[in-house]
Parts: C-alpha cells; structure tokens; sequence
C-alpha cells in the first residue's frame, strides 16, 4: 500500500482534525479562532517576534509548544493589564495552535496538509484561500495572514527555510520552493497587485506501480508492460497536461527498480523524494540535484541544462529529470541514447501527437542551436517509450491512455513511431494489436512480458 506523508507536528495539535472530517469543519474551527481577525494576527505577529530566538529548529514539539503556552498567557495578561478586549477561549486554543503551525508548519493552512484528501491550495492576497481536493471540489478556506505585508514577510521566512536558500523580493519576484513533507510552493508578486500562493500537496511519495492499478491509473497490463521496460533499460517519457499525476507515475516508476541501482535526479524544485529516509527501504544510493535560481545580482544561478551532462561524472545507472522545460532536453536525450540508459524524465505536451513539435519548441527556446532535423535524430536515437496520462475533469480521476514506441528517422525527419496503446473504453490505454518493433519485442520478452499481452486487437481486454 502506498504511505501518505504527513506533518511531523501533527501530534502537538490540540484540537487537529481527524482523517477524513469534511473541509467546512477546518474552516468553521479556523474562523472561530478567529483567523481573519485583527486581534488574533496581531498576537501571532507580537509573540511571533518574542519568540524567533527560542524557537529554533533543534527544540522537540513539546518544548516549542510549552513555550508558545506561556508566551500566550504573558499576552493576555499584558491584554487584560491594558484594557483592552480579551480574546475568547476558543480564540486562545486557535492562537497557540497558529503560532506553532506558523512557525514550524504552513501556518492556517496547516490543518489542510494533515488531511490526505487535499490536493492544490492557492491563495490570493492575505485574505482569499481556495483549497481543491481530490475528487475536483473547490472550497474556501481561511486567511493566511492579517495583511499582504505580513503574508509577503511569511513568505520570506519560508523562503530561508528551504534547502537552496531562495530570494523572495521586488528583484526575484517569482518564487518556486519545495518544502517539507511532500508540499511545493509558487509564489509571484509586485508583477501582480496582490502576492498569490499556489500550493502543491504531494501525497503518493512511497508509490508503486501495483498502487496505481488499485487506484484506476494503469491496468495491470500496462503495469506488467512497463515493468519489462525497467527492466530492459528502456528510456521513459512520462507526458502530459498539467496535474495529470506525471510525477507520481515516475516515483512509481523509480520505485521498481532495483534498490542498488544508482540514481540521480535532477530538478528545477524537489519533488521526486527518492532520497527520502522513509524510503530508504526502496533506493539505497540516491544522489538528487536541484537547480539553483540567480541570487539579486544575478549570479549563482545552476540550470538543469548544466546538471545534466555534470550527472554522467556521477556514475549513475540512471538519471531521472523531474521535468524537461527548456535547454536540459537536448542534454537529457544526449543521456538516454549514450549515458545512461533506462533513464526518465515528464514533459508537458497537450496531446501525444504533438510531443515531436515540443521537443523543436523547447529546443528553439533554450536557444542551443540545434535544428529540427538535429533534435529529432536525437529524440529518435534515445528510442524513448511515451507514456501519455490525461484527467477526467469529471472526476478527477488520472489514467494512462497511450504509450508510443518511438525510434531513429527512416522515411522522413520526424522520428519513427508505434503507437503500442491506444485509447480505449473510457479513454484507457488498451493494446494497438501488435503494433510494436521487433526489437523491443524481443527485448521486453527476454525481461519477461508474455508476448501474447500486445498481440491483442484493440479493446481486447479491459
């Protein structure tokens, strides 16, 4: 079964919500705290800043949380010293609960990351959050600060937190950072009017390919297919849309593999985890890279396109690129046909059909030089297998719908292809009836793939 990662500070939470309870609880609990009242964001920025020096990182929870408790009793008492209005009990629990979540967690969002039903959370100013669940809903969720200052100098704090150490300001005003437990952050602002967040949650870390066929991705032909493929050291590009679930597959993916294998992943933000602890279990020797954005002045600045051939001095069995975007593709297939084969990486392509065009695109943009003749014989000669996902909007649901052999030019200038699945009932890859090389043939039936499995006519099977 696959494990849901969850906040180390669940446990200290008084009053956390239990697996499953309906998000208007969250918020009902949220806005009796009182979370968009002036009073309560003036308390969590007062004790806040009393208390920066002693919550550091090394404390347990029950020591950050003891010293929270008297830091709000000093405050109320200070409140009640001055005349000035007392904030209710349930406020007071609400407090505590926010100066810890902020401090060491996502602040008023954090009750949603303690759910395993919550998928995306953006946030538009200090006062207007949209949370987005699983099965599609859409729903308000509270104020995640008293102003658009204080939310901007959270941000900033988060920023600290992170690995890479990056900038959030009027210079770098487009922030992406993966923090803890599986959540990756967006941030843009001073482009925009407002700062706006786009939160997200990453809940299928230990994933396996057996997990995705319970839950409707693959069928279990498609799984055994893509196992052989591991095993036959096949290149994998794992397209489509956004938030059509192409990370989780490729952790899935990765998750097959034998655990002494070596791997590298390069990212522009982390997101893969195979060099988790938890999943120690699975990778034993893991080595994962991420890009590094320009500081202010614009230097330090380490692009993917960089990492990739600096990889291969790595000695990897494997390398796995969370996402080719621009100059880092060209360099990828340069890995998948002569460094190290069996390697991985997503792109964004609106339709399987236009994966070839994509490739020219990325390549223009990067600026390389290359030609569209060159990219395609590169793309060709990495011998890649497409695995295309798409979403029902309906349900939320991601599914496998196409997987594509492709291999050198022969005809033409684009690359060759066999459309290996092809969409059948309800959109789900089914078997194309046999339309496959004989080399990878021979190739995923010598790692184990009974041959009969793709000699099927077109909805065979289900």
């Amino acid at each position: 079964m696959s494990h849901y990662r969850w906040t180390p500070i669940q446990p200290l939470v008084v009053g956390g919500l239990a697996h499953g309870q309906k998000a208007a609880r969250s918020r009902e609990e949220l806005q009796s705290a009182g979370a968009g009242d002036a009073v309560l964001w003036e308390a969590v920025r007062q004790i806040g800043r009393e208390l920066v020096d002693v919550l550091g990182d090394d404390l347990d929870g029950a020591q950050a949380w003891r010293l929270i408790e008297t830091a709000l009793s000093d405050w109320v008492q200070d409140q009640a010293s001055a005349g000035r209005p007392l904030p209710p009990a349930p406020m007071q629990r609400g407090l505590a609960r926010l100066i810890f979540d902020r401090r060491y967690g996502l602040g008023a969002l954090q009750p949603y990351l303690r759910r395993d039903d919550v998928e995306n959370i953006v946030v538009n100013g200090h006062a207007q959050t949209w949370v987005t669940y699983t099965d599609g809903t859409k729903e308000a969720g509270p104020a995640v600060a008293g102003s658009d200052e204080e939310l901007i100098e959270w941000v900033q704090l988060l920023a600290r937190r992170g690995t890479t150490g990056r900038e959030f300001s009027r210079a770098n005003p487009l922030l992406d950072l993966a923090l803890a437990d599986g959540v990756r952050l967006a941030v843009v602002h001073w482009v925009s009017r407002r700062p706006h967040l786009a939160l997200r949650v990453h809940r299928l870390i230990d994933v396996t390919l057996a997990d995705l066929t319970d839950r409707g991705t693959l069928s279990e032909p498609v799984a055994w297919f893509l196992r052989a493929a591991l095993r036959a050291r096949r290149n994998l590009v794992v397209c489509g849309e956004v938030n059509t679930g192409k990370t989780t597959l490729v952790r899935a993916l990765a998750n097959e593999l034998d655990p002494d294998e070596r791997i590298i992943t390069l990212e522009s933000d982390f997101e893969l985890f195979l060099d988790d602890p938890q999943l120690a279990s699975r990778h034993h020797d893991v080595v994962a890279w991420e890009a590094r954005q320009a500081n202010s002045e614009g230097a330090g600045q380490i692009r993917l396109q960089d990492l990739v051939p600096a990889s291969l001095r790595m000695n990897p069995d494997r390398v796995i690129v969370g996402e080719a975007r621009q100059g880092e593709l060209a360099p990828m297939l340069e890995v998948m046909y002569s460094g190290a084969r069996g390697s991985m990486c997503t792109l964004h392509v609106h339709r399987p059909a236009h994966i070839f065009n994509r490739v020219i695109q990325l390549g223009r943009r990067a600026g390389l030089g290359y030609t569209p003749q060159d990219l395609h014989l590169m793309f060709g000669l990495a011998e890649p297998l497409i695995i295309y996902l798409e979403r029902d909007p309906a349900t939320n649901a991601r599914f496998v719908s196409e997987v594509m052999e492709v291999g050198p030019p022969a005809d033409g200038v684009e690359p060759t292809r066999n459309h290996v699945f092809v969409p059948g009932r309800e959109g789900r890859a089914t078997p194309a009836g046999g339309h496959i090389s004989a080399d990878l043939l021979d190739e995923l039936t010598a790692a184990g793939l009974d041959p009969d499995l793709l000699a099927q006519a077109p909805g065979g099977w289900s």
